[in-house]
């Protein structure tokens, strides 16, 4: 029997490759703005490729959505349409991204249904294994366990508690004395 895991790699692999001719496509579309769309879509091809034979910790915190189908099949369908615009080619590989990507959208909702497992590289425990690694945090507790310690963590300044090492405590607000006649 085959390993669905080892079919979506390749399909990963073949999306992102078309990703790369599609991109090649869109670079000479003709114009500034299809070349920077261009190099885009060819630095997200590249991306693609590299996800299904390496995870680099740095990039997988910013491309969490990568680990999921729906993520997945969103950005492919973003991608695609991109693609779609230029040449015979390009339209043709567009819309084979933009199909795969409607599949994996699909499947988020319905692959414990027909009891489809995404393969490694695409599930939330590799991500937290990647991204842990990037940010130095290996004592085998998920990345988001690492936040939940420190209280301060996830403050809009992320600046911990002031030398004291007591937090700051804002002061009740001057009502005025309500009720007391005072202004």
């Amino acid at each position: 029997m085959v390993d669905v895991g080892i079919v979506f790699r390749i399909i990963n692999i073949i999306i992102g490759c078309m990703m790369v001719v599609g991109g090649v496509f869109v670079v000479f579309g003709g114009g500034f703005p299809s070349f920077i769309r261009g190099i885009f879509v060819l630095i997200f091809g590249l991306m693609t490729i590299l996800f299904e034979f390496r995870l680099p910790g740095k990039i997988t915190q910013y491309a969490s959505f990568m680990f999921s189908f729906l993520g997945r099949g969103l950005f492919y369908i973003f991608i695609g349409c991109i693609v779609l615009d230029y040449y015979t080619v390009g339209i043709a590989f567009g819309a084979i991204i933009v199909i795969v990507g409607i599949v994996y959208c699909i499947l988020e909702f319905f692959s414990s249904r027909v009891s489809v497992v995404a393969p490694s590289n695409m599930q939330k425990d590799t991500f937290f294994e990647s991204a842990g690694a990037a940010t130095g945090h290996s004592s085998g507790v998920g990345v988001n366990d690492r936040y939940d310690a420190n209280p301060y963590a996830n403050t809009a300044t992320n600046f911990g508690p002031p030398p004291g090492g007591q937090p700051y405590q804002p002061q009740q607000a001057y009502t005025g004395g309500v009720g007391t006649g005072a202004v």
